[in-house]
């Protein structure tokens, strides 16, 4: 099968019908078709940013709307813009990208150790000019030509993992005293990463320079260290908990006290400090789950006591202990069938029915939902603020005569639009301002039907792009675009409130 038919409709290819040689062809084929597109995706996006489209259209910036308009990570989006800049001024490695030879990874490679060759040569003097070599480059005369050569010509036969290696035994080569310190004591490379996984959990990554990684290791070591215990007769029991699970609760502890001694910089005009948004009614049945006497049905080893929520009604053990009685009637005797109701028979010793139903849960600004039990347990030592909503979820108005939002009305608005409700954006409420619809100099009241969260970016849009905001008839705050974005001039619903087809 020719590799043009593949692509012109790959869901049509029966790989199945390919013999052996076919199908060993076929797969480098497609790959190098896919790194050439992918570099036509670079230069596309290139071009879009250099007409400043997607700020055109009310993104935030050019990688914010690639990644919306294709749902790839925002990480991926912003390396792709990021490399269209830096290609231009390296035609030679755009070549071989266009051509199919090399991958986004290779060139992200040598871009960053072109960028690095720069700062160990910016106290020297000039090199002087000599013609490049591209067929037989000398890289050890550190000339940025030479070894942009140098790892091209080894990009085309190594992958990403075995070029990177090779940038950094160049760079050590290259290394020059008294210029730049080493990256193992070079702070400029220090980042961290904490991102919430599809799970619910938090992964952290991050790599620090040795002073900085000296004053973690000692901040962990004293909460870190093992905890031995002992019995009920005496004997000594060691701590269960792995080296690893012991660092996490080292931290976790620094990190608590930081917040309850209010050391952190003002956001959103509170200190710092952790939010959870529940129902009034999922907290109370959260807590009523977690209380001494269990309400959520035990067992006894005949049967089963206490009100179960979980079984098909109330359980209630006969006075003689031999069944359980009918959780409608509440007539049957022991061993027998109710009468009145047909199914709900269940001996001694059974287990009642399980009946399915949807759980509430609660919700952080950055973690994201969380299960009711842990908003119970966050809530047993926690400043407790209502914010009363309708049957809709909207909450109920709560504004104030001045022109500054009072905490509890910002927490009814971070309630309601979980963020910058700008479409397409959502950046974490604590990144937002308070915007008033009508302005606070034209009458405008600080009132919850009158203010929307937006980012930076997005307040200044809303305010000079003749962007239109206003809460509709279902308490929501809608966008309207100029005619140059969309002719119809459309309503967009606030970035929380996307409706997704088909769901």
């Amino acid at each position: 099968m020719k590799l043009d038919a593949m692509l012109t409709d790959p869901t049509r290819v029966e790989a199945w019908r390919l013999d052996e040689t076919e199908l060993l062809a076929a797969v480098p084929d497609v790959s190098e078709a896919i790194l050439k597109l992918e570099a036509l995706r670079v230069r596309l996006v290139h071009e879009a940013d250099e007409r400043c489209l997607p700020t055109h259209v009310g993104a935030a910036d050019t990688a914010s709307w690639l990644a919306d308009a294709t749902h790839m990570t925002a990480a991926m989006a912003g390396r792709i813009v990021r490399l269209g800049r830096e290609l231009p001024l390296h035609p030679r490695m755009a070549t071989a990208l266009d051509a199919g030879r090399i991958e986004l990874g290779h060139v992200q490679v040598i871009v960053n150790f072109l960028a690095r060759l720069t700062n160990l040569t910016a106290d020297q003097p000039d090199v002087e000019s000599v013609e490049t070599d591209w067929d037989h480059p000398d890289p050890e005369s550190g000339r940025p030509d030479d070894c942009q050569a140098y790892l091209l010509i080894a990009a085309h036969l190594e992958n990403v993992t075995t070029l990177r290696r090779r940038a950094r035994a160049l760079e050590l080569l290259l290394q020059l005293d008294g210029t730049v310190p080493p990256d193992g004591e070079n702070p400029e490379l220090n980042e961290f990463f904490a991102s919430t996984t599809l799970g619910g959990r938090v992964l952290v990554k991050g790599t620090f320079d040795a002073e900085a990684g000296e004053a973690l290791q000692t901040a962990l070591s004293g909460l870190s260290k093992p905890h031995p215990t002992t019995d009920e007769h005496g004997h000594p029991i060691r701590d269960p908990r792995s080296a690893a699970k012991r660092r996490a609760d080292a931290l976790e502890q620094i990190i608590r006290g930081h917040l309850d001694a209010a050391r952190g910089p003002m956001e959103g005009g509170e200190r710092p400090h952790v939010t959870v948004t529940i129902d009034l009614d999922a907290l109370r049945d959260a807590v009523s789950a977690t209380a001494p006497t269990p309400t959520t049905g035990a067992w006894v080893g005949t049967g089963w006591d206490y009100h179960s929520d979980n079984a098909t009604g109330p359980v209630t053990r006969l006075p003689d202990g031999n069944g359980i009685a009918c959780g409608t009637c509440e007539n049957r005797t022991a061993g027998e069938d109710c009468e009145q109701h047909t199914g709900c028979t269940s001996h001694s010793g059974s287990r009642p029915p399980r009946r399915y139903r949807r759980g509430r849960h609660a919700a952080m600004p950055w973690a994201g939902p969380i299960s009711a039990a842990i908003a119970a347990r966050i809530s047993c030592d926690a400043q407790v603020t209502p914010v009363f909503v309708d049957r809709g979820g909207n909450p109920l108005d709560v504004g104030v005569t001045t022109r500054i939002i009072s905490p509890r009305l910002r927490k009814a608005l971070v309630a309601r639009d979980c963020g910058c409700a700008f479409p397409g954006c959502g950046r974490p409420a604590a990144w937002t301002d308070a915007h008033h619809i009508v302005h606070w100099s034209d009458g405008g009241r600080t009132a919850l039907a009158n203010l929307v969260l937006l980012c930076k970016k997005h307040h200044t849009i809303i305010h000079k792009n003749h962007w239109a905001v206003q809460i509709e008839s279902d308490g929501f705050p809608w966008f309207t675009p100029p005619a140059w974005v969309d002719p119809l001039r459309r309503p967009r619903p606030a970035h929380n409130r996307r409706t997704i087809p088909g769901v």
